[in-house]
C-alpha cells in the first residue's frame, strides 16, 4: 500500500497532476519567485498568500496564487503580462507590489518583507501577537514566546504544555502517547537522551526558545528515527543592531518543603556581518520521590510468596549550561556558523527501601542508597550555507559532540528492627560511560523548471564505551560494554506546486552497521539497507482552509540504555538490563489534516494510521538470582502492533483578551505479543487531553491556566492508572514591557502519583510512585539593549 501510494504521487508530481491551469501550459507563461520573511525576526513565514492580480480601472481579477512553504519561498506561474502581487499574513500588514511581470526563466523578487500589524496609541506601540499555532506543509508551528505559564521555566516546562505532548520525570517524552519520538535542537537531533536530555531541557530557559515545531510524518531530508516524528525545539536567533540581552531569575518550593532555583543570562549582538548569541543557565532542583511495590508469585501451584517494598529518596540536582551561536556573512548570500553547547550535571541521591518478604527466612530488609553521578557534554557544529539564488541553495554542517556520565553508588543492607546497628552487607558500584557522535552533512537545493529538487547526504559515527565495577562482600566484578555504529544515508526529494495543490514525494537510503561487544558474552553484529520513502499532498483553496495528505516511513533502532546489558543494581529485588539482540521496529505512518481558520477560532482534524513491525516494548520477568528470585525488566521485540485515532486541536479567541486552545487525541492500539514466551498481546482504546486558556486580566496582567488528563489504560501484560496535571500562572508585565514578575504553580491538586498493575502466569504486581510534589514558584525577567534590525546579516540556516 505505501509503496503504491508513493508510486501515484510520483506520477502525479512527474506528469503534472493531469489538466494543469491555462496559464501553466501557455508557451507565453512565465513565473515569479521570492521569499517572505518576518520584517523584525526575518524569519521565514510559511503559508504566507501570495496572489497575482490584474489590475484595471474599475475591477480587479485573480490570476493565479499560492502559499509560501515552510522556508517562506514561492513561485506564482501566470501568462506574460503587468501583475500587481499581493502578500498577506494574519497578524503582519499587507503589501502590494505593482508592475510585477513572470518571466520564462522565472522572475526572481529576492526576499520580500511583511511587516506586523502595529497600531499607535499616543506614545505607546502595540504590536499584534503572533498566532499560537500555525499549520505548515509538514508540520504545525507553536508560538511560545510570552507565555505566562512558561515565563521563568524551562524547555521541560515548555514541552509539557503543549497538545498531545507529555514530560515524564524519567526522561521520557511522549507524542500522542507513543514514546519513541525524536527531540531536535535548532533543526539538528539532540545530542543527549533519557535523563541526560531532560536535565539539559530543564537547564534551558524558556525565553531562550523562539518556538516548538512538531513533525509527525518527517519528510525523508530527516533522518528517520523516531516513530512518532520529530519535535524540534527552536532556539531564539533574532538579533537586534548592536548590544542586547536580558536574564531571569526564578525560586521554587514544593508541597514538601524542598527548594530550588534557577537563573539565566542571554547577550546579543549584531553588526558588519556578525551576529552572535550566547545564553548562560544554572538550574537547582530539590525533589523528594516515593513509591510502594507489591507482588505475590505464584510459585507453580506451591504455597504464594509475597514481596512488599516502600522507597523514599531525597535528590538534589545542579546543572549549568552554556550556549553560543557565532555567524558571519561576508556577502548577503554566504553565511559561515559555529554553534557550541557546553552542559554540565551533577546529582546527588540518597534513600531507603524497606523489603518486607514471606515465605522466605530472611523476612525483612532495609537498604540505605547513596548514589552521586554526574554528566558532562560538549556539543560543536560548523557550518557553511551559500545561496546560488532563489531556490537554490548549499547547506553543509560538520558536528562532534561527547558525552561522559560517571555513577557512583554506595548501598547498605540491615534489619529493619536495627538500622544504627552494624549492616548486613555492604555494596558498592561505580559505573563509566563515554559517548561519542560525529557527524558530516551537505543539503543541495535547486529548481529544476517546474519541479524544485532537495538532495542531500548525511554520515554518522557514533561509539560508546560503559564498564561497571561492582563490590560485594570484598568480592569485585567488573563488566565492560562497547558499541559502534556507521549509517550513511543519501535522500532525494521532488515537489511543484499545482495551483491550490502542491505536491513533494522523496526517498532516502540508509546502509546501517552495528557492532555491538558485551565483553564476556557473544558479540552481536549486523549490517542492513533500508528505505525510507515519504510523500506529501497538500491542498489550500483559501487562506484559512487546508488539506495534507501524508505518508512516511520511520525507524526506532534500540536505544543505548535498551541493549546494554550492565545490570542497574540499586535495587537488587528490582534489576533493569539491556538486551542487546533487539532489533529495530519499522513504522509506515498515514495521516489526513484538515484545518479550517475563522476569524475567532481554528479546529484542526487529524485521522492517523500506524503499522509498526517488530514493536519495542519493556516487560517484565521472574529469574532466579543467586537463590533469590527477582523482577528483571528487559525490552522486547513483540511481533507488531497497528494503532489509529484522531487527534483534535481547537483554538477560539474571544475579543482581545481571551484565547484558549483544546486539544485531544483519541487513538486504538492493537498489539501483537503472540511471538514472546507468555502471549503479551493487548487491545486498548484510551485518549488524553489538554486545556489551556489565557485571558488578559487588565494591561499587562496576564492570567494562564493549563490542565492535562489521560484516564486509565490498558498496556501489554497490565494496566495504568489515569495521569492528571494542573498548572496554573499569573504574570504582571513590568518597564514598558522589558520586564515580566511571574508566580506559577505545577500541580496544583498534587496528583503527580503514578499507578501500574501487571500480571501474568507467575506474579502479579503493583506499583505506585509519586514524583514531586505541588510546586510553587516566583520569577523575574528583564530585556535590554538593542536597536532596529540590521537588514544585512547574510543568509541563516534554516531549522525547519
Amino acid at each position: 500500500m505505501s509503496v503504491g501510494l508513493w508510486v501515484v504521487l510520483v506520477g502525479v508530481l512527474l506528469g503534472g497532476g493531469g489538466q494543469a491551469p491555462a496559464q501553466a501550459q501557455s508557451s507565453e507563461s512565465g513565473t515569479v519567485q521570492g521569499r517572505v520573511v518576518d520584517g523584525e525576526t526575518e524569519e521565514p513565514l510559511g503559508g504566507a498568500t501570495v496572489a497575482l492580480w490584474r489590475e484595471a480601472e474599475g475591477d480587479s481579477t485573480l490570476v493565479a496564487g499560492t502559499t509560501t512553504g515552510a522556508d517562506g519561498r514561492f513561485a506564482v506561474e501566470a501568462e506574460a503580462g503587468a501583475y500587481t502581487l499581493r502578500l498577506s499574513y494574519v497578524g503582519y500588514t499587507d503589501r502590494r507590489i505593482e508592475g510585477v511581470t513572470p518571466a520564462p526563466d522565472g522572475n526572481t523578487l529576492g526576499t520580500l518583507v511583511l511587516a506586523p500589524e502595529t497600531e499607535q496609541v499616543g506614545e505607546v506601540e502595540v504590536t499584534a501577537d503572533r498566532p499560537a499555532a500555525r499549520l505548515e506543509t509538514d508540520r504545525t508551528v507553536y508560538n511560545t514566546r510570552a507565555r505566562a505559564i512558561s515565563a521563568g521555566g524551562s524547555a521541560e516546562t515548555v514541552l509539557s504544555n503543549l497538545p498531545s505532548i507529555r514530560v515524564d520525570t524519567d526522561g521520557s517524552i511522549s507524542y500522542r502517547g507513543n514514546e519513541s519520538v525524536s527531540i531536535y535542537i535548532n533543526g539538528d537531533p539532540a545530542s543527549l537522551s533519557g535523563e541526560s536530555l531532560l536535565s539539559y531541557l530543564r537547564s534551558l530557559p524558556a525565553d531562550a526558545i523562539q518556538q516548538i515545531e512538531i513533525i509527525p510524518n518527517p519528510s525523508a531530508k530527516y533522518e528517520p528515527e523516531g516513530t512518532a516524528g520529530i519535535i524540534n525545539v527552536v532556539l531564539r536567533r533574532d538579533v537586534n543592531a548592536g548590544w542586547g540581552g536580558g536574564f531571569t531569575l526564578n525560586g521554587q518550593a514544593n508541597a514538601n518543603a524542598r527548594y530550588g532555583g534557577s537563573g539565566s543570562g542571554n547577550l546579543s549582538y549584531q553588526a558588519g556581518g556578525w551576529r552572535f548569541v550566547g545564553t548562560y543557565s544554572h538550574d537547582r532542583e530539590g525533589e523528594e520521590d516515593t513509591d510502594t511495590r507489591f507482588v505475590r508469585r505464584f510459585n507453580g501451584g506451591a504455597d504464594d510468596t509475597e514481596i512488599t517494598q516502600d522507597g523514599f529518596e531525597e535528590e538534589t540536582e545542579r546543572s549549568h549550561s552554556v550556549n553560543t551561536q557565532l555567524d558571519y556573512s561576508p556577502t548577503d548570500n554566504t553565511t559561515v556558523g559555529l554553534e557550541t553547547t557546553l552542559s554540565v550535571r551533577r546529582d546527588e541521591a540518597s534513600g531507603r527501601n524497606d523489603t518486607y518478604f514471606t515465605g522466605a527466612v530472611d523476612s525483612t530488609n532495609a537498604r540505605f542508597v547513596n548514589e552521586d553521578s554526574g554528566d558532562e557534554t560538549l556539543d560543536g557544529r560548523l557550518s557553511f550555507d551559500h545561496d546560488f539564488a532563489d531556490d537554490h541553495a548549499l547547506e553543509t554542517e560538520l558536528s562532534y559532540d561527547r558525552d561522559f556520565e560517571t555513577e557512583d553508588g554506595q548501598y547498605s543492607n540491615y534489619a529493619i528492627g536495627n538500622v544504627d546497628g552494624t549492616p548486613r552487607s555492604t555494596e558498592a558500584e561505580t559505573v563509566n560511560e563515554d559517548e561519542q557522535d560525529g557527524a558530516l552533512e551537505v543539503d543541495y537545493t535547486r529548481p529544476l523548471g517546474s519541479l524544485s529538487l532537495d538532495t542531500g547526504y548525511k554520515g554518522t559515527y557514533r561509539r560508546l564505551e560503559s564498564d561497571q565495577t561492582y563490590v560485594e562482600r570484598g568480592t569485585s566484578d567488573r563488566r565492560d560494554f562497547t558499541f559502534d555504529e556507521q549509517i550513511h544515508a543519501v535522500y532525494g526529494i521532488l515537489s511543484r506546486e499545482l495551483g491550490n495543490f502542491s505536491v513533494e514525494t522523496g526517498l532516502r537510503a540508509e546502509a546501517v552497521q552495528t557492532d555491538i561487544n558485551p565483553v564476556g558474552d557473544p558479540a552481536v553484529e549486523s549490517s542492513y539497507t533500508s528505505l525510507y520513502p515519504s510523500a506529501f499532498l497538500t491542498y489550500e483553496p483559501t487562506e484559512r482552509q487546508q488539506l495534507r495528505l501524508s505518508y512516511s516511513k520511520r525507524v526506532d533502532r534500540p536505544n543505548l540504555w535498551d541493549i546494554n546489558p550492565i545490570e542497574d543494581n540499586e535495587n537488587p529485588a528490582f534489576i533493569e538490563r539491556g538486551n542487546p539482540t533487539l532489533d529495530p521496529e519499522y513504522i509506515h505512518s498515514f495521516e489526513l489534516t484538515g484545518t479550517q481558520r475563522w476569524d475567532v477560532a481554528s479546529v484542526t482534524v487529524t485521522p492517523y494510521v500506524r503499522r509498526t513491525v517488530n514493536e519495542i516494548e519493556e516487560i517484565e520477568t521472574e529469574e532466579v538470582i543467586d537463590g533469590q528470585t527477582v523482577t528483571v525488566r528487559r525490552a522486547r521485540n513483540f511481533s507488531s502492533s497497528t494503532s489509529y485515532g484522531t487527534e483534535l486541536i481547537t483554538t477560539v479567541n474571544v475579543g482581545e483578551r481571551l484565547e484558549g486552545t483544546l486539544g485531544g487525541n483519541f487513538y486504538r492500539s492493537v498489539t501483537d505479543g503472540s511471538n514472546l514466551t507468555t502471549d503479551l498481546s493487548n487491545d486498548a482504546l484510551t485518549f488524553s487531553g489538554r486545556l489551556n486558556v489565557r485571558a488578559e486580566l487588565r494591561d499587562g496582567l496576564n492570567l494562564e491556566f493549563s490542565q492535562y488528563y489521560r484516564p486509565a489504560q490498558d498496556i501489554p501484560g497490565g494496566r495504568m492508572d489515569r495521569i492528571t496535571s494542573t498548572e496554573t500562572a499569573l504574570q504582571q508585565q513590568l518597564f514598558s514591557g522589558n520586564g515580566s514578575l511571574t508566580l506559577r504553580v505545577e500541580d496544583v491538586f498534587n496528583a503527580t502519583d503514578f499507578n501500574v498493575q501487571r500480571r501474568t502466569e507467575d506474579f502479579y504486581q503493583e506499583t505506585t510512585s509519586q514524583w514531586g510534589a505541588r510546586e510553587v514558584s516566583l520569577s523575574f525577567q528583564y530585556t535590554f539593549g538593542g536597536g532596529e534590525q540590521e537588514d544585512r546579516g547574510g543568509r541563516r540556516r534554516d531549522y525547519d
